[in-house]
């Protein structure tokens, strides 16, 4: 009885892991100067890289504080905090695991995805990211791929903004 039980549990973990949409927030730099937050959903076969925020900021050397530049320092633990709820609308309703790289890029051109058959290398690497000030990160994903017509990029960075674990991540990232 308890083999069948815990063959049981484990049959239903994995279950309930397969099919399942994971989703983490990533600042990548863009240009040599500029950044952009990401929202990233990774699904059994593709990862999905939405922009949704512009450049983020330490300062604004401005005396008047610019929300939209510059996160506030209380709320740089939360990865969401990153987000412009304006811009994360956009894929509030979308299935992931039934969407296409085609449709997914017509929401915005700056958006990305990688088939994870064309995954070469997936690491984490914990060195703190230069420039990145006073703004909490655990290190970056970073992703190493055939360029496609949906990422034209070898190498992704992925800079972990916030309080977030990276094992999970490259552990979903990595998985088939």
């Amino acid at each position: 009885m308890m083999k069948f039980l815990t063959t049981s549990i484990i049959f239903l973990m994995f279950i309930d892991s397969v099919g399942q949409t994971r989703e983490f927030t990533a600042m990548e730099y863009v240009g040599g100067i500029g950044n952009r937050i990401l929202k990233v959903w990774v699904t059994d076969s593709l990862i999905f890289a939405a922009k949704v925020k512009g450049m983020t900021s330490e300062t604004t050397f401005s005396p008047i504080d610019n929300t939209e530049l510059v996160i506030p320092r209380y709320k740089r633990d939360d990865p969401n905090s990153y987000i412009n709820e304006k811009r994360i609308l956009s894929y509030h309703d979308i299935d992931f695991s039934k969407l296409t790289p085609k449709v997914f890029l017509e929401i915005d051109s700056k958006n990305f995805v990688i088939r994870k058959i064309d995954i070469k290398e997936a690491y984490h690497n914990p060195k703190k990211k230069w420039g990145m000030g006073r703004y909490p990160h655990n290190g970056r994903i970073v992703i190493v791929s055939i360029p496609s017509e949906f990422n034209r990029k070898k190498t992704r960075e992925f800079i972990l903004v916030g309080n977030q674990d990276e094992r999970p991540i490259l552990n979903w990232i990595k998985q088939d």
